[in-house]
């Protein structure tokens, strides 16, 4: 007969592990860059200077779809922080949804960046990737596609960072902790 040692629930950890740690903070700072080159690029007249912005944007972006899916499957798989006590449920609930919508709209802005630039790109300026169509409706349609969904996801992170900021200075509890 075989003896099991009795089950210790393990305690939930106080931050997140440091590859989801790394992955938020990359995304992040993407997003924000992203978000301020593509109004960028709607007002630069200088031909040397948008094709720059747009060719690290498009780079950028590259590197955030190969590594969207790793970010997005091994949330399933990390162990989550403990909740905060003097969180109310009902605002963590709102939290996770803010944090699903994240992952979509991120999901619908590197998709449909990709599918509405025709006849391919540089990849920071090394390498050529091609891409599925040539200036048409079919460009056209993932532009708006995605002019919309870097908006929304603009609004979206906003909102995040306005909460993030409230639970640092105002309610003083340790939400930003967690991610750093």
């Amino acid at each position: 007969m075989t003896r099991h040692a009795p089950f210790i629930p393990q305690e939930a950890p106080q931050r997140y592990d440091l590859l989801t740690r790394i992955m938020h903070w990359v995304f992040a700072v993407a997003i924000i860059y992203a978000t301020c080159a593509g109004f960028a690029l709607h007002v630069i007249t200088n031909p040397t200077a948008w094709r720059i912005i747009s060719v690290l944007n498009m780079s950028l972006a590259t590197c955030l779809i190969v590594m969207f899916p790793i970010r997005y499957l091994w949330k399933f798989f990390r162990k989550e922080p403990a909740e905060i006590d003097s969180i109310p449920a009902v605002q963590i609930s709102a939290a996770h949804l803010v944090h699903s919508l994240i992952y979509v709209l991120t999901a619908v802005v590197l998709t449909s960046g990709f599918l509405m630039v025709p006849d391919g790109y540089s990849f920071f300026g090394f390498l050529h990737i091609p891409t599925l169509f040539q200036a048409g409706p079919v460009t056209s349609h993932w532009n708006a596609i995605h002019r919309f969904g870097c908006m929304t996801l603009a609004a979206i992170v906003v909102l995040h960072v306005a909460a993030v900021l409230k639970h640092r200075f105002i309610l003083k509890n340790n939400v930003l902790q967690r991610m750093l």
